[in-house]
């Protein structure tokens, strides 16, 4: 046989390496399916993994800025995440990221954010009344619907119980506000911020309603922490020179994955699967969940079909989190998110600091979500190994609960706003703000 021309031999090798190509791309898109499988039937069947973390404690500035940005960033059930990249000694970049698509609204939102923090800035140390009027004004708007959802779930607990703690709160809100009937928004989480903080001994209250009380008080702080940051003449060039960048969310609308039943033999017999079912069908908070994700447009369950998909998407803090692992950057990172990380986020941040990276967040909630994805880092090998590491992981999940079955019932949502400043009674923006005669949306509490 004659030898290969040199073009030939070219050719054979671009060809071999295509189908090598191809071959670890196949490879990775079905781990990556079975991952997508498999964090479905782990939220089906163990939704809360892990107790929930206590809140990090911010004192840093820089840090503290970026978790009042988290909160009043974040609209209705959207999950917000922010870092604050240091260019130089003149020079910041502001990285957001959420969950899905940048609106229009939201783009002007921010625009209008950044322009009265900068003239706030600009113009101190005289204070800027109508950029701060303008301010609280845009907040309270656009996290109008937000705030009204924390407060539907306090007004709950204040309704359904008439413990010791609800009396305190019931008397100390009555007495802060003129009328407990119809009060505006803002005074209402100045009331909440000024409870939280003056309660000495936390450790009789319900972490629950304790929980409530706090993100309605978040609002007050990150609005008047942002504020008094932007006043202050040190940090001008954290304003006069800042560019903010909008990370493009990443979404799967379509995502393969493989069918409930398939997953869940794959560690059981189909009599053992049946028996399982049968408790399942028991459990309506399991049922829930199995319904959300394997019920096709027409309502159909999906738990045998093989042709399951699921709208999937790239968390916020994972995002950030991809762009710093592809930049290598290993120096301290500290990423502000409005909602505190899932298991899945909190292991791939754990598996990147044991790959040299410094990632601080400020909590994690312990939740698995069955829309999660795999951040795409360049580094093959890092995604490679996360893969297997996290795959483990949700085996030794999903077989130890069906080895042992127990109900976990779904823990209320956490988020990581920033603790409520101590030191600061809010008396001055209050005064301020209330003889601005602003037009502010009002809720009915007690």
């Amino acid at each position: 046989m004659p030898p290969l021309l040199y073009s030939e031999v070219v050719k054979k090798n671009k060809k071999e390496h295509k189908k090598k190509y191809e071959k670890e791309y196949e490879n990775e898109k079905e781990h990556e399916k079975e991952l997508y499988s498999k964090e479905c039937v782990a939220q089906g069947i163990n939704f809360v993994v892990n107790q929930a973390s206590r809140r990090l404690k911010v004192s840093n500035v820089y840090e503290k800025f970026t978790c009042y940005l988290a909160t009043i960033l974040a609209r209705d059930k959207e999950v917000v995440a922010v870092w604050l990249k240091n260019i130089s000694d003149q020079c910041y970049e502001i990285y957001l990221s959420k969950n899905f698509d940048w609106l229009d609204k939201d783009v002007e939102y921010i625009n209008n954010i950044m322009k009265y923090l900068k003239n706030i800035s600009k113009n101190a140390p005289i204070i800027s009344n109508d950029n701060e009027s303008d301010l609280f004004k845009e907040v309270l708007s656009y996290c109008s619907k937000k705030i009204k959802s924390r407060l539907d779930k306090l007004k709950k607990d204040i309704e359904n119980s008439d413990d010791r703690d609800i009396k305190s709160f019931r008397d100390f809100f009555s007495a802060m506000v003129d009328d407990t009937s119809n009060t505006e928004l803002i005074k209402i989480s100045q009331a909440c911020n000024k409870y939280y903080v003056q309660l000495e001994d936390k450790s009789y209250i319900s972490k629950k309603f304790l929980g409530h009380i706090r993100k309605v008080g978040s609002y007050d702080t990150s609005i008047k922490g942002i504020i008094k940051c932007a006043r202050e003449i040190q940090y001008k060039s954290l304003f006069s020179n800042i560019k903010v960048v909008k990370v493009k969310p990443y979404i799967i609308n379509n995502q393969p994955i493989y069918s409930w039943k398939n997953i869940i033999k794959r560690f059981i017999d189909e009599g053992k699967y049946k028996c399982f079912m049968k408790r399942c069908l028991k459990k309506p908070k399991v049922m829930e969940r199995i319904n959300k994700v394997y019920t096709d447009n027409a309502t159909q369950q999906q738990l045998d079909g093989d042709d399951v998909t699921k709208r999937i998407y790239l968390h916020a803090e994972m995002n950030i989190l991809a762009s710093i692992i592809d930049n290598k950057i290993k120096s301290r990172v500290f990423i502000a998110v409005s909602k505190r990380c899932c298991y899945l986020c909190e292991h791939f941040i754990k598996f990147a600091i044991k790959q040299g990276y410094n990632i601080v967040v400020t909590g994690e909630h312990g939740k698995i979500y069955g829309s999660w994805v795999l951040p795409h880092v360049k580094d093959n090998d890092f995604k490679a190994r996360f893969l297997t590491y996290i795959l483990k992981n949700l085996d030794k999940i999903i077989e130890k609960n069906l080895d042992h079955y127990t109900d976990n019932l779904p823990a209320d949502s956490d988020s990581d706003e920033d603790s409520p400043d101590p030191d600061d009674d809010g008396n001055e923006f209050m005064d301020k703000y209330e003889q601005s005669h602003m037009d502010l949306e009002k809720y009915t509490l007690l």
